[in-house]
């Protein structure tokens, strides 16, 4: 019997980043019985999961200073927290396609419909973001299904004069470059009229040298100098920071030479909005970033074409998580 997708939904954020506390704030919404979360329920949550996991971190901001009543510095905090919680939720009401929420004055309400393909989505990229909460032996599917979204919105946002294929490590979509990792880095040079000169020399080592996806535009002749875009997918809000830095050129050009460098594309499923700014953007590098909202808005524009069947976010939608109160 294969292992349900999810852990129990006990184990809280582990940093003070609002869009991390509203995504779990959400994925509660999404599973549970009642299909509404309030602040008292995350309230309850953060109790249990103190007494529960008691040597495990949580934000630091959670923890009351020497000489001041803990459970009075807890619930002041709590209540900002929420109020944080509830504008970042605000705002993805107003700007966010395909989400599939209702937001009211005391709490979040579950509105998912199976059959929207926008809502689909929308499930599909929070779980992909709290990938932490996924049993081990299910991440590689949720992660193989990001980059499938990853591969669709990067198709659609070039027109048809492109072609783009997939790179990873265990990809299932037609197209995919197959063998080894240095037979990889040699098609992929064939195709985009580079030179070869990785070092890679592993028969064992079928891996994806930190490219997921790879694009170029068909310029009519194989003299190179051509449009390139290498994509990375990532879904850990500890590792987007550093996989961004595997497709840029300094990192493809170990192992293929294009006459031209390629443009860096980082796909993660978080929120990293903040109106005109970014979320972390002390974080960004010089790459193309696509976040949730790039790729809701995208496939919004598309008319939600191509968005996979997805058929954890089903799994997830019917947990019947009862909500501590």
């Amino acid at each position: 019997m294969p292992e349900p997708l999810l852990t129990p939904l006990d184990s809280l954020p582990r940093h003070s980043d609002i869009f991390l506390w509203a995504d779990y704030v959400e994925l509660l919404c999404l599973c549970g019985r009642n299909g509404f979360v309030s602040r008292g329920n995350l309230q309850a949550q953060v109790q249990e999961a103190q007494d529960l996991q008691a040597d495990s971190p949580l934000a630091d901001d959670l923890d009351s200073p020497d000489g001041q009543d803990a459970q009075a510095w807890q619930d002041d905090r709590l209540a900002a927290r929420w109020s944080d919680i509830h504008l970042r939720l605000q705002a993805r009401s107003k700007h966010y396609p395909g989400w599939p929420f209702t937001l009211e004055r005391d709490g979040l309400r579950l509105a998912f419909e199976a059959n929207h393909p926008g809502h689909r989505l929308y499930a599909a990229l929070l779980i992909a973001s709290t990938l932490r909460l996924c049993h081990k032996k299910r991440t590689p599917e949720v992660a193989s299904a990001f980059e499938e979204i990853a591969f669709h919105w990067l198709r659609h946002a070039l027109n048809e004069q492109w072609t783009v294929r997939p790179f990873g490590a265990h990809q299932r979509l037609p197209g995919a470059y197959s063998g080894t990792l240095r037979q990889k880095f040699e098609a992929l040079a064939q195709d985009i009229c580079a030179r070869c000169i990785t070092q890679v020399n592993n028969p064992r080592n079928s891996g994806d040298g930190g490219i997921d996806l790879v694009a170029w535009m068909d310029m009519g002749d194989t003299r190179g100098h051509m449009p390139i875009v290498f994509g990375q997918c990532a879904c850990s809000p500890d590792e987007w920071e550093t996989k961004q830095l595997t497709v840029t050129p300094s990192a493809i050009e170990a192992h293929v030479l294009p006459q031209h460098p390629g443009a860096a594309f980082c796909f993660v499923p978080h929120d990293l909005s903040d109106g005109a700014r970014w979320q972390q953007a002390d974080k960004l590098k010089r790459t193309v970033m696509v976040d949730r909202l790039r790729l809701l808005s995208l496939f919004d524009k598309r008319q939600w074409r191509d968005v996979p069947p997805l058929p954890f976010v089903h799994e997830a939608h019917q947990l019947d998580v009862v909500a501590v109160t």
